[in-house]
C-alpha cells in the first residue's frame, strides 16, 4: 500500500471517529423524536463528518485490494475509536486496550507491507 493510501485510510478512520464522537455528544440521554429534533444541527454536522470519512474510504477501497484496504481501514478505525472515546468521554484506557491497539497497528503495518500491488478491480 502506498503512503498516500495509508494517509487516506488514516484520514478516513479519524473522520469516522470524529463523526461518532460528535454523534454521541449530540444524542440526548433519552432518545425521543422531540429531543432528536432539538439536536438537528449537531446531528447533521456529525453525519456530514462521518460521511466524509466514508467518502475517503471509498477512494481508498477503489485504489487498493479489498484484502489490504479493509483490515487497515478497520484496524485504524478501531484504534482511533479507542483513543477518541478516552479523549472525548473519559472512557478508561487500560494497558490491555493500549496493547491491543498496538497489535492492531502492527497488523495494519504488516498488511500494508505484504507486497500486494494496488490493482484496480475489473
Amino acid at each position: 500500500m502506498r503512503a498516500l493510501d495509508l494517509l487516506l485510510s488514516l484520514a478516513c478512520a479519524l473522520l469516522t471517529t470524529l463523526g461518532m464522537i460528535l454523534l454521541k455528544r449530540a444524542l440526548p440521554e433519552a432518545v425521543s423524536l422531540s429531543a432528536l429534533f432539538g439536536q438537528a444541527l449537531p446531528l447533521a454536522v456529525a453525519a456530514i463528518v462521518y460521511f466524509a470519512g466514508l467518502g475517503l474510504w471509498t477512494v481508498a477501497l477503489a485504489r487498493n485490494e479489498l484484502s489490504t484496504a479493509y483490515p487497515i481501514g478497520i484496524g485504524l478505525s478501531l484504534f482511533s475509536a479507542t483513543l477518541g472515546g478516552h479523549w472525548a468521554f473519559g472512557e478508561p484506557l487500560s494497558l490491555g486496550k493500549l496493547a491491543g491497539g498496538g497489535f492492531i497497528l502492527l497488523g495494519a503495518f504488516l498488511i500494508s507491507r505484504s507486497g500486494a500491488k494496488s490493482a484496480p478491480h475489473s
